[in-house]
């Protein structure tokens, strides 16, 4: 009896011919890109809503993401041949925490901060543009001026921005039939784990 066939490197004589013809129901990606922004927002948090001071010019403002980052499908254009031009609008929320506040009643200011980038993808009518995958990779806050009743904070911040044109399709694909498991060894095997989305 042949050995059953199993996820891996087809061997140096090649796979066997597929077995049957399936229909799937999987994410159909038309189109992708992605590029490194750097922007720079300034917000006024009042300070009554804050808390505890003293601030002074050039103070830090420790600053992380809080949520999701998202975009907005803004304008669409045809470029012809299947691709778009599409203006969206990117929102990244933020929470700026008081480092004066006592550990014991934390102080936050949560912003949103937002910026436009126009991309040309080949992206359908009916197919969204989705930036789930998109991460901020720093944002580093400072105090830029100071008033009786607010502070003004300014955020240097930079965002790997990952867009892709998403839509659910069913496919028909080759396959060998249903995936079985194999019994469970106690050496380990080559399990590396799935290299997150990185910008270079």
């Amino acid at each position: 009896m042949a050995d059953p066939i199993r996820p891996g490197v087809c061997p140096p004589n090649g796979c066997p011919p597929p077995t049957r013809i399936e229909c799937i129901k999987v994410d159909k990606v038309y189109d992708s890109c992605f590029q490194v922004d750097d922007k720079t927002r300034t917000t006024r948090i009042p300070t009554a809503d804050y808390g505890t001071g003293p601030f002074a010019v050039g103070d830090k403002i420790p600053c992380r993401l809080y949520g999701d980052i998202t975009c907005e499908e803004i304008r669409r254009a045809s470029a012809g041949g299947g691709f778009s031009t599409i203006t969206l609008l990117v929102k990244i929320p933020v929470r700026l925490t008081n480092p004066k506040a006592p550990a014991s009643s934390p102080k936050f200011a949560d912003r949103t901060f937002t910026f436009t980038k126009t991309v040309t993808l080949c992206c359908p009518e009916g197919v969204s543009p989705d930036c789930s995958e998109t991460t901020l990779l720093f944002c580093n806050c400072i105090v830029t001026d100071v008033a009786s009743e607010y502070i003004e904070v300014t955020c240097d911040f930079q965002v790997c921005l990952v867009i892709k044109c998403i839509l659910e399709v069913q496919l028909l694909v080759p396959s060998y039939g249903f995936c079985t498991p194999s019994p469970c060894v106690t050496l380990p095997g080559v399990c590396p784990p799935t290299p997150a989305p990185q910008c270079f």
